[in-house]
């Protein structure tokens, strides 16, 4: 027997019984053909994302409306918290405006000291209203570095278009279209102060405070103790937008006397605030009657709003003449019973007295 070295580093390699190689090398197994995405395949992923994106982009930009709107109303917050300052402080309302003699002209001339002017201390702005000069006019160089400031309370993050100084925020001046005066019905009128005891409407049905946009030609900063920081409820909600966001001339198409409505940047309404400190989303559909009473300090009518519009009238079943009731008589609400009276029930007769004698009866 003769000893036969090991071949070491090679492989042995065993006959098949087909006589081929068992063993390959795996470097001869065919690759695949597919080595990387078609132009068309990657065509069609970028269109599903495009389209994801454009299903998707409604909904952020209604989640960055709704926290615009939310900080709007906290602002609006802040103003009633500051008027409520106000009155306890002071015992009344802040002025709306002031001058020598009405009505007010919106037009940089007058003293026109307002009633966001009169609130910055409440509001954290002490600094702001004691660099204000009371002796002068609102558009005095003395007062021109304060009536250009912004102060982020009173813009509303919607807003666009409108002035660095602008307000977004007015008093209420009265219930229907007419120049600032002393006789208008709101609680912000010329000078004359606002108590309690004149809103006898109540405080959680009188409107304070309500959006409003100006437009830029016409702005004279919230300072100013004009349409630019008091408007009335003659007009509905977001009516003169058509007026506001249209092609501005340097001529303004109303007069100096106009006051306007409410309006604002939201989508299909505007928020309002209550004399209580309520602040609520009124949409453009709001009933201008509604609108113009909750303007009105002092209207004294029932509130329209509570109304019913649709009346209903519940038929009531006719009660027997008698007055006395039936058992076996249809019940109103079950329908229950045969609707008949019985009528051989025994009568009890009534109890005679004797006029002779009273402690004997029949």
């Amino acid at each position: 027997m003769k000893y036969r070295p090991m071949n070491r580093g090679r492989s042995i390699q065993m006959p098949s019984p087909t006589g081929e190689h068992a063993m390959k090398c795996p470097h001869s197994e065919t690759r695949s053909d597919r080595a990387a995405f078609t132009l068309v395949e990657l065509l069609v992923v970028i269109a599903i994302i495009g389209v994801i994106i454009g299903l998707m982009l409604p909904a952020i930009q209604g989640m960055r409306e709704l926290a615009r709107r939310s900080n709007c109303r906290q602002n609006l917050v802040q103003i009633s918290l500051a008027l409520s300052s106000y009155n306890m402080q002071q015992g009344h309302y802040p002025i709306g405006t002031q001058a020598k003699t009405g009505p007010i002209a919106s037009e940089p001339q007058g003293f026109h000291h307002n009633w966001a002017a009169a609130i910055l201390p409440e509001l954290d702005a002490e600094v702001v209203y004691k660099a204000i000069d009371q002796s002068v006019s609102v558009y005095a160089k003395q007062n021109a570095k304060v009536r250009n400031l912004r102060i982020p309370t009173y813009i509303c993050p919607s807003a666009t278009r409108i002035r660095e100084n602008a307000t977004c925020y007015a008093g209420v001046t009265g219930s229907a279209e007419t120049p600032i005066d002393t006789t208008n019905n709101g609680t912000f009128i010329l000078n004359r102060a606002i108590t309690d005891d004149d809103i006898t409407d109540g405080l959680g049905y009188t409107l304070f405070i309500g959006e409003m946009l100006s437009p830029y030609t016409e702005d004279l900063g919230w300072m100013s103790g004009t349409r630019s920081s008091l408007r009335d409820a003659g007009h509905p909600i977001n009516a003169e937008l058509a007026r506001i966001r249209g092609p501005q001339t340097d001529d303004p198409p109303v007069s100096t006397a106009y006051v306007g409505g409410f309006a604002s940047d939201h989508p299909n309404g505007a928020h309002l605030l209550m004399g209580s400190g309520e602040c609520t989303f009124r949409s453009n559909s709001m009933d201008l009657v509604v609108l113009q009473q909750m303007a009105n300090r002092s209207d004294g009518q029932l509130p329209a709003e509570w109304q019913s519009r649709n009346p209903m009238i519940l038929d009531q079943p006719d009660a027997p003449a008698d007055g006395t009731t039936d058992e076996n008589a249809a019940d109103a609400s079950t329908g229950e019973g045969n609707g008949k009276a019985e009528s051989n029930k025994e009568k009890v007769k009534p109890t005679k007295v004797d006029s002779t004698n009273s402690g004997k009866t029949e």
